[in-house]
């Protein structure tokens, strides 16, 4: 499978009054999780997408949130263990991509997917903010890291 793994330590202020981790929290792990991609490289592995898709000058490329799904399937209690986020591409379009992922709980003594989500993302022009292209060089980046789409439930 060609998937990239992000560990992320969880905090005290994740968990909501039932004392489990809150669903808003799972849009900021993922977010983290495309950061660390796309932005940093700091994955366990290195993928080589990193700076394809943002350019820091200001009217440089940007990538932009069009569409977020994610299925719960667990409850995530907190804990000292940090989960894992398993990424990949399902799709790639002309300007856009299809981030998908799992959410692993790293205390579970065995795999244990506890949510599953696909990010629509767009990459845009940062003056216009119209969509852009993708570079012959962010397209090579992202080919290794293609693997099967999900098929959430719901869509």
């Amino acid at each position: 499978m060609a998937r990239t793994h992000i560990d992320l330590e969880l905090r005290w202020g994740d968990q909501d009054a039932y004392g489990h981790v809150n669903n808003v929290a799972y849009a900021r792990f993922l977010e983290e999780a495309r950061v660390r991609t796309f932005w940093l490289g700091s994955g366990r592995e290195r993928t080589g997408m990193e700076r394809h898709f943002r350019e820091d000058a200001p009217g440089g490329q940007k990538m932009l949130v069009a569409g977020q799904q994610i299925e719960f399937l667990r409850v995530l209690e907190y804990s000292e263990r940090p989960i894992t986020i398993e990424l990949w591409i399902g799709k790639l379009g002309g300007s856009s991509l299809e981030v998908h992922y799992e959410i692993i709980d790293g205390s579970a003594a065995e795999r244990t997917v506890v949510a599953r989500a696909i990010t629509t993302v767009v990459t845009v022009d940062g003056q216009t903010l119209r969509p852009s292209r993708l570079s012959p060089e962010g397209r090579a980046s992202v080919e290794p890291w293609m693997d099967e789409p999900l098929q959430l439930r719901r869509g």
